[in-house]
């Protein structure tokens, strides 16, 4: 099994990579049966993201001050966001029919998806400024915000056929991998740069 960067991936530190040549057991393409059983049995992968969800949020009231005080990202935060994406990525591709295997329950082990991020520690130390720093970075994501939310519809009108060459062929449809794997690349990289991660400012769309 090879993990492939999603199409316009390389090049940006923030990786989103998806194994799309994956066979998947057609019995979850049952219409809404395959689905809902899947997003029933995600739910301790749920908790564990909510949880590192909200680490993450509170995170943001203390990784303000080493970039103030010295211009570098605290290590520990950036272990805590490359985890939270990474798991919230496996879950959401398995969730859709992207995945074959069940998401294991440590963000080490490896799987047919992954989030890495190779990014420097330095930052300047502006954007430590309390509250106006990731205030800022925050508004220059807006766009990003509107294309993803129209993103978001597009995939959900998606899910109700990508079924259909899982339930006659096993596989997921390469269409789809460019959808849902787009919309998870590009919140991705906002969401980490809207953290202060020092990454360049994230292109806008789903592809470089």
């Amino acid at each position: 099994m090879t993990a492939t960067t999603m199409p316009g991936g390389s090049g940006y530190p923030v990786r989103v990579t998806i194994d799309r040549d994956q066979e998947i057991n057609r019995l979850w393409g049952i219409p809404l049966l395959g689905l809902l059983a899947r997003w029933i049995l995600l739910i301790p992968h749920f908790l564990i993201v909510w949880i590192l969800g909200v680490l993450s949020g509170l995170s943001i009231l203390v990784t303000w001050i080493p970039i103030l005080i010295n211009g570098r990202f605290p290590g520990w935060a950036m272990d805590l966001y490359e985890t939270t994406y990474r798991w919230s990525a496996r879950i959401a591709a398995y969730a859709m029919l992207m995945a074959g295997p069940y998401p294991p329950f440590s963000s080490d082990v490896p799987y047919p998806v992954d989030v890495t991020v190779d990014a420097p520690r330095e930052i300047n130390r502006l954007w430590g400024i309390p509250i106006l720093g990731i205030w800022v970075r925050g508004l220059l994501v807006i766009p990003h915000v509107i294309i993803l939310f129209f993103l978001a519809i597009v995939v959900w009108f998606a899910l109700w056929v990508t079924w259909i060459p899982v339930l006659l062929n096993g596989r997921f449809p390469q269409l789809g991998y460019d959808l849902v794997g787009g919309y998870l690349r590009l919140s991705t990289r906002a969401s980490m740069w809207a953290l202060l991660v020092p990454v360049p400012y994230p292109p806008i769309g789903t592809s470089e």
